[in-house]
Order: C-alpha cells, then sequence, then structure tokens
C-alpha cells in the first residue's frame, strides 16, 4: 500500500464523510461528536479497542479459521507498507466508516440496522469470510453502543481507529518476525 493506495483509500473513505453530511443535511440533523465530558468519551474509546483487539487476539488463538485468514490477509495488508500508511488507513478508515455508519446511518435506521450493514461493508469474497463479517457486526454493536452511550462519534472513532492501527500493528509485528524466523532458520524450532 503505497501513496497512491493511500490517496485512494482518502478519497474512498472521504466521500463517506461527505455523503454523511449530505444525508445528514438533507434530514435536518447535525452530527453528533459527544454530549458531556470528551474526556470520558475518549477513555471509553481507549477501553472499547482494548477490548475488540483482545477478543480478537483469543478469536486467532481458539479458531482456526480466524487464523487461517488472518494469517493470508495479514500479508496483503501490511508487507513492504511503512507503517506510516497503515496508521493513515486506521485513521481514514475509523474516521469515515463511523461518521457513516453511526453518524447517519444509525440515527436514521437504529443501532441493528447499522450494525448489519457495518458487517456487511465486511464480507469478503468466499464463505470462509463469515465469520469476519460476524465479527464486524458484533464490533458495530460495540461502536454504535458507545454511539448511544456518549451521545456522539467521538469513541467509537477512537476505538474504531485504535482497534485498526493496532492490529495492523501486530500484523507488521507478525510479518517481520516470521521473515526473521526464515532468514535465521528459526522458523523450524517452532514446530
Amino acid at each position: 500500500m503505497g501513496p497512491q493506495a493511500t490517496n485512494l483509500a482518502a478519497l474512498f473513505y472521504g466521500s463517506l464523510v461527505v455523503v454523511a453530511a449530505l444525508w445528514n443535511g438533507l434530514r435536518g440533523r447535525e452530527f453528533r461528536f459527544f454530549e458531556g465530558s470528551a474526556l470520558e468519551a475518549a477513555a471509553l474509546g481507549f477501553a472499547a479497542a482494548g477490548l475488540t483487539v483482545s477478543l480478537g487476539l483469543l478469536v486467532y488463538r481458539l479458531v482456526p479459521v480466524m487464523r487461517r485468514l488472518s494469517d493470508e490477509i495479514a500479508p496483503q495488508m501490511v508487507d513492504g507498507v511503512p507503517f506510516a500508511n497503515l496508521l493513515l488507513l486506521s485513521l481514514f478508515s475509523g474516521v469515515g466508516e463511523e461518521v457513516f455508519f453511526r453518524g447517519a446511518v444509525q440515527p436514521e435506521f437504529g443501532l441493528l440496522a447499522a450494525s448489519l450493514l457495518f458487517g456487511l461493508a465486511h464480507i469478503g469474497p468466499d464463505r470462509r469470510y463469515l465469520v469476519w463479517t460476524l465479527w464486524a457486526v458484533l464490533a458495530g454493536f460495540l461502536f454504535g453502543s458507545l454511539y448511544e452511550f456518549t451521545g456522539g462519534l467521538l469513541a467509537p472513532v477512537i476505538a474504531h481507529v485504535l482497534h485498526n492501527a493496532t492490529v495492523f500493528g501486530l500484523w507488521k509485528r507478525s510479518r517481520a518476525r516470521l521473515k526473521n524466523d526464515e532468514v535465521t532458520g528459526d522458523g523450524d524450532r517452532h514446530h
């Protein structure tokens, strides 16, 4: 994912923000960023990211199909990609998706519909990815619940961005370790 892919991601996720803004404008709604304490919303976003990453690691260890999918996707997403680009992708996707799904879809159709549509947006090319789609539906419920509880987008945006950035960072570290093991021949030691 070089600069061109990063620019395309910025364009795509920026378009989601524009669509959400137009949608809300036509419906006479303003974006809700947070009600009450921004610090509380940020803390809940950090906590939710910790929860999703921890549960993701547990699922990775316990569910072989998720492990295979992750091991298949990780090289495509992170190999040869500077971490700065992965951070930008995390920021663009977290902001764009949350503004669209929580900021426009959820106020219009409710938590359930927004979560299901969020999951469908994360469907893969074959049946093996259904576990990924289910995971996205559950994350959508969590992010949507944060939106409802805090009264705005700040907590779900923080949770989503941090989740994506952490997963990319873990994939990057894992891939680097795997490549190092292959070069040094240590890969056989782990079997």
